[in-house]
């Protein structure tokens, strides 16, 4: 029987969530055949994985709540933003706010199964505020400086939307299930 090369089953296992790295990799291992096809299927699967651990680890008010939060932080630091006098204001507060919404939602795929200590969280929110700035670097780096946020600055509004998210995820860590979600109503 073939096995697969130790590399590629670290390789392939970077990628997975831990809660279910074991299993995958244990799967994979048992249907090896060769290492194109071992390449195929972790292709295949991985990011079938990856959702259903983001879908599983992600309460929908939460993720909500989190992203009216975000919005709201990159809206309230963008001096001058007048929706009616530019038709871009709304995309240009929607890039890094996606950018770092969906990095909260990948890091949700990696939440632990334990509970969640506060620098966790931080690097999660750290995470997710680098996105953001990420976006609008490499805006500036394909020259479509129009659609980068005009004249932010942080400010009060943004200091409190991202205070909003820490909370948020501190005391709704992703991995924590509300007595409705479970199915356990008493």
């Amino acid at each position: 029987m073939a096995y697969p090369p130790e590399i590629a089953e670290d390789f392939v296992g970077w990628f997975l969530p831990p809660a279910c790295r074991e299993e995958v990799l244990g799967d994979l291992y048992e249907r090896y055949v060769n290492a194109a096809q071992y390449a195929a299927n972790a292709v295949a699967v991985a990011p079938r994985v990856i959702l259903s651990q983001i879908r599983r680890n992600t309460d929908a008010r939460v993720f909500v709540l989190t992203a009216c939060a975000i919005c709201y932080s990159f809206a309230s630091g963008s001096t001058g933003w007048q929706l009616n006098s530019d038709s871009l204001s709304l995309l240009r507060i929607a890039i890094p706010s996606i950018a770092a919404i969906l990095m909260l939602l990948f890091r949700n795929g990696w939440a632990d199964s334990e509970s969640r200590r506060l620098r966790a969280i931080t690097v999660d929110i750290a995470i997710a505020m680098g996105a953001a700035a990420l976006t609008q670097l490499v805006l500036l780096a394909i020259l479509r400086s129009d659609l980068m946020l005009l004249r932010w600055c942080p400010s009060q509004g943004t200091f409190m939307g991202w205070l909003f998210v820490i909370l948020l995820r501190a005391v709704l860590p992703p991995e924590m299930r509300s007595p409705v979600m479970m199915g356990t109503l008493d």
